[in-house]
C-alpha cells in the first residue's frame, strides 16, 4: 500500500475561519475528523478537494468525499440535523458519483441562512483518516483569516 498523502483541501467557499480548534460539536469534538469551522459570506459552495462522492443528506446539509483510500472529507452545514429540506440551500450534485476539486455543490442563500439560528450558519469541513498510516499525520489547519473558495489552501503547512 503507498504511503498516504495528505490532500491538499481548498476553501469549499468564500467565509472566514472561526476556529481551527472549535468549541462548537462537531469540529470540536473530533468524531468526524479534524477540521475547522467556517463562517459563510459566499453563495456556493464548491467541492475542496476530488473524490468519490460517498454521502449527500437529502436536505444536502451533510457531504462526505472519499479523497483516496487514506482520507475522507466531511462537510457539515450548520450543527447537521436537518433532515428532508434545508431553506437555505440548493443541492447542485444530487446526481454525481465523483466530484472535481472546484465543482459546485451546492448553493446557498444568505438572507435566508442568516435568518436561521447562529448554530446553523457555519461550515465544519474536517478531514477523516481511513488508515492507521494516515492517522499519524499532522493536519495543520489555518487559524484565522478569510478564505477565499477554491483559492485559499485550508491546510497548508506552517511557514
Amino acid at each position: 500500500m503507498p504511503q498516504p498523502q495528505l490532500p491538499s483541501i481548498y476553501a469549499p467557499i468564500t467565509g472566514r475561519v472561526q476556529s481551527a480548534h472549535s468549541a462548537s460539536a462537531i469540529p470540536g469534538s473530533e468524531l468526524l475528523g479534524q477540521g475547522l469551522q467556517l463562517s459563510i459570506t459566499g453563495s456556493t459552495l464548491y467541492a475542496p478537494v476530488s473524490g468519490e462522492l460517498l454521502h449527500l443528506s437529502q436536505s444536502g446539509d451533510y457531504i462526505a468525499i472519499k479523497v483516496n483510500e487514506h482520507f475522507s472529507l466531511q462537510l457539515i452545514l450548520g450543527n447537521g440535523e436537518h433532515n428532508l429540506t434545508h431553506d437555505a440551500l440548493k443541492v447542485l450534485c444530487r446526481q454525481a458519483k465523483q466530484v472535481e476539486q472546484g465543482a459546485p455543490l451546492a448553493s446557498l442563500n444568505l438572507p435566508r441562512l442568516r435568518s436561521l439560528p447562529q448554530s446553523q450558519q457555519g461550515l465544519s469541513v474536517l478531514l477523516s483518516a481511513l488508515t492507521a498510516q494516515a492517522s499519524e499525520l499532522p493536519v495543520h489547519w489555518l487559524q484565522s483569516g478569510r478564505v477565499f473558495a477554491n483559492e485559499t489552501c485550508l491546510n497548508e503547512e506552517p511557514e
